[in-house]
């Protein structure tokens, strides 16, 4: 709450809205009675953040790691917290691993636009035959062009809100330089931005909220096009 009403004070946005980021499907090195790599969240701890962050007005975003799963996969089983008028999706392709023969973590993975298409028509699906009518969010976690291929193929949906997350650690001047790089004028207007911001990694400090937001620069450059989604961890 803290955090939220500082950004809300440097914007003069009233509507800056907290968020729980919950990793439902957690990518692990052992296969697991799955063979696929995921450790998912009991349906009680998901519970449990939904109400708290219902008694406190915040959202929250689960999350699906990937392992050997396609996207369509990882999701399908947390579309039924879509009915939460506060829960949104995301899907992170850094531990993809599907159809490969190799754990989570020992390769970059990718997934496609054609794949983030299925996943929001998938939402709407669900929208659809459930009678949600607020707009949902979907997050994209990547920190390199290659974790989403063929991004020309991106369908933009009505009733879904498209978010790509620039997710990794490093130097806030490195961050920074990426993130320009991927979110330019053009693509912004169809796509928004998401960046994300570590306590403990990103050296040789954090980014403070005004440079995150393009008010104030770091490392002798600054954010052009401010992001929408900011997330700590």
């Amino acid at each position: 709450k803290e955090q939220a009403a500082e950004y809300a004070k440097i914007t003069g946005d009233k509507n800056v809205t907290p968020a729980f980021h919950l990793i439902y499907g957690l990518a692990a090195s052992d296969p697991g009675r799955d063979k696929d790599y995921i450790i998912p969240l009991s349906h009680e701890k998901i519970m449990k953040y939904i109400k708290a962050a219902k008694d406190n007005g915040f959202a929250v975003i689960i999350d699906a790691q990937l392992g050997k799963m396609t996207p369509i996969e990882a999701v399908k089983p947390v579309l039924k917290y879509l009915q939460y008028d506060n829960v949104h999706l995301a899907i992170d392709p850094e531990f993809e691993v599907y159809g490969l023969d190799v754990r989570p973590g020992k390769v970059i993975g990718h997934i496609t636009g054609e794949e983030i298409n299925q996943v929001q028509s998938a939402m709407m699906d669900y929208m659809k035959e459930n009678g949600v009518e607020e707009d949902k969010i979907l997050i994209v976690h990547m920190f390199r062009k290659s974790m989403v291929t063929e991004k020309e193929k991106v369908t933009e949906y009505d009733k879904v809100d498209l978010v790509m997350n620039l997710d990794g650690h490093g130097s806030p001047r490195l961050k920074v330089d990426i993130y320009n790089g991927l979110y330019t004028e053009a693509v912004s207007t169809k796509i928004a931005g998401g960046f994300k911001l570590f306590f403990k990694e990103d050296k040789p400090s954090m980014m403070t909220p005004k440079q995150v937001l393009g008010i104030e620069s770091v490392g002798g450059t600054q954010i052009k096009e401010a992001p929408k989604y900011i997330n700590y961890q």
